[in-house]
């Protein structure tokens, strides 16, 4: 029962009314289902590998960046809760440095506020969690996988009007053989 109904969606019934087209089509369909369960895993594991190496280089890089303590100027009010503010601050390797950071508009002008900063003493955000690197991972694989499925159906969709075409053609190269015929026959009979 399945597999004759399996067969009919595909267009191995040997039903002579059944087109060719309409068989390469649904052959079509069932191509690009076996691509993409193929190659659904397949994307989204090089996603995770790509994130994951970037995240490696990231958290590698982030090894060396340090907390340390700067001094904002008075923040200004910004509606998000968080404004850029010049401050000052002592870099890793004992040398002061001044700059932009981000600072929740709570902080009062004089009180310190701990900051990232790398090798260099320029400020950094926090290090990677390793709770953000497998949220990026899960993100970017879905982003892959629906990336692969719009692909697909983009194909799927470009081959169905390709066959739309060649039959409709088909259709009128046959109606401009027989519609002379017909017309004839129809205006004699009135």
């Amino acid at each position: 029962m399945i597999a004759s109904r399996l067969a009919r969606r595909l267009g191995a019934d040997r039903n002579p009314l059944r087109r060719r087209t309409d068989r390469i089509a649904a052959w079509l369909a069932a191509l690009l289902v076996v691509v993409f369960i193929i190659g659904a895993p397949a994307v989204s594991m090089a996603a995770v590998g790509w994130v994951g190496r970037s995240a490696a280089t990231w958290q590698h890089a982030a090894r060396s960046w340090r907390q340390v303590r700067a001094a904002p100027a008075s923040p200004s009010l910004d509606l998000s809760g968080y404004s850029w503010v010049r401050a000052r601050w002592i870099a890793p390797d004992g040398r002061a440095r001044a700059g932009l950071i981000p600072v929740s508009v709570a902080v009062a002008a004089g009180q310190t506020v701990r900051v990232w900063v790398d090798t260099a003493g320029t400020p950094t955000g926090p290090p990677l969690t390793t709770g953000t690197v497998v949220a990026d991972e899960v993100r970017t694989a879905a982003v892959a996988v629906i990336a692969l499925g719009v692909i697909l159906l983009c194909l799927m969709g470009a081959g169905r009007q390709l066959l739309d075409r060649r039959q409709l053609a088909r259709w009128e190269a046959a109606w401009a053989a027989v519609g002379p015929e017909w017309t004839r026959r129809f205006r004699y009979r009135d």
